[in-house]
């Protein structure tokens, strides 16, 4: 590593990188010396606002008799409207009072309508497949896999109890010394954070640092127990995630998985934090991610529009002597 510059942070990232995947060997689900998975930053595009000067012409679609000269030096008419500064709506114009008005009418009719279907509360938890749900099946928002059924919560990234197990999961930001193989991947537990915010920051909810140990309670408990049950897990990967097998927009369902093994050990932050093994199961459809990668060689899916590339190519793995002696 002569000549070559790794902060403290990212050899402690490496080091638990690498006790990670000495793990899933130990299981068998990765071959010996197997390489890392790629960790794939994704590119935050500039956001273009779209300019607020709207040229409409004057002249009909359909142009009136006259000289052709006539017609074409007619003068358009610049009409300045402000632009709605969402991204998800970026360049429509800003809606009037009365537009505004007809949406909300619009949307409490909905709430009246007989086909309208609110979340239902008594809904049973279950394990496995959602019919009407299979594998690859993407979602815009958490929201609606929450209506789907296939992860009822919609922030909490683990639904499950203690007495049951872990019904779904949902892969989203993470940490950073997680390993996503795709048929496998190694899965921090919740807990540890100070979710009550702080004066200067009261709304960090779960964005905030790690500040105390994990506990084996709540969703950790439910993915212990998962071990032991041997319960299949839904599995969910959303944009956020860090990975080559993450989809570029949305959620998408990616099929079941069991929970092999879970330790406790020290993370990033110092603190204590329970990590999980989790293995795709082999007998359902094939994975999205095989599925986008070989229908279409010309239209790969996610694949031609991820800037695959490895974070860590410039920076080695620690040697075995500097493992241990850190």
């Amino acid at each position: 590593m002569a000549g070559t510059y790794v902060s403290p942070y990212e050899v402690k990232r490496l080091k638990n990188m690498e006790e990670n995947r000495r793990i899933l060997e130990s299981l068998g689900l990765v071959g010996p010396g197997s390489v890392k998975p790629r960790k794939v930053v994704k590119k935050r595009l500039p956001v273009k606002r779209k300019s607020t000067v709207q040229v409409r012409p004057l002249v009909e679609e359909t142009p009136a008799a006259g000289p052709v000269d006539e017609q074409e030096g007619r003068e358009q008419d610049v009409v300045f409207t402000p632009t709605r500064r969402s991204a998800r709506l970026r360049g429509k114009a800003a809606p009037t009072p009365l537009q505004l008005k007809t949406e909300v009418q619009q949307e409490l009719q909905a709430e009246r309508d007989t086909t309208y279907r609110p979340v239902p509360k008594d809904r049973p938890n279950v394990f496995g497949e959602i019919p009407g749900f299979p594998v690859g099946t993407w979602f815009q928002t958490r929201m609606e896999a929450c209506h789907a059924g296939l992860h009822r919560p919609p922030v909490a990234g683990i639904h499950g109890n203690d007495l049951e197990g872990c019904y779904s999961l949902v892969l989203s930001g993470g940490y950073e010394d997680d390993l996503d193989y795709g048929q496998c991947f190694t899965y921090t537990g919740e807990g540890g954070r100070d979710l009550k915010g702080t004066r200067a920051n009261p709304k960090n909810l779960r964005t905030a640092p790690q500040s105390k140990d994990q506990t084996l309670t709540r969703g950790n408990l439910a993915l212990s127990v998962s071990v032991e049950s041997r319960r299949p897990v839904r599995v969910i990967r959303g944009y956020k995630l860090d990975s080559e097998f993450a989809p570029e927009e949305g959620y998408r369902y990616d099929g079941l998985y069991t929970v092999d093994k879970f330790w406790f050990t020290v993370g990033m932050a110092g603190f204590g934090v329970y990590k999980f093994v989790l293995n795709r199961c082999s007998d359902q459809p094939s994975a999205p991610w095989t599925l986008a990668a070989t229908t279409d060689s010309s239209e790969q899916g996610f694949w031609s529009d991820t800037k695959m590339g490895d974070s860590d190519s410039d920076v080695p793995m620690p040697t075995e002597g500097e493992l241990e002696a850190d």
